[in-house]
């Protein structure tokens, strides 16, 4: 049975911060985005090979339009620090 979507966490027009850090080689890496919520989603993780099991293997993913109209697609794990903004902030 393929499972069903979530229901969205966020809804859309919410500004967030998403804070994540990234590995490479020895070193951690501080990313961190602001925008507002266009959509929620989920894509599989892995490739073309995985045929039927992709349904599986899915992981979350943010859809944002930061303040200057760039749109950004993050990919969300475990370690993703989420947090609401107040609409004043910018």
């Amino acid at each position: 049975m393929i499972p069903t979507p979530p229901q969205p966490k966020y809804a859309p027009g919410t500004r967030l911060r998403i804070t994540q850090f990234v590995r490479v080689g020895h070193r951690r890496w501080l990313t961190r985005v602001e925008g507002r919520v266009e959509g929620e989603g989920r894509r599989p993780v892995g490739g073309i090979e995985m045929g039927g099991k992709a349904s599986f293997c899915q992981q979350a993913t943010l859809r944002l339009r930061r303040d200057d109209g760039e749109v950004i697609e993050v990919a969300l794990d475990e370690e993703t620090q989420v947090e609401a903004l107040p609409a004043s902030a910018v």
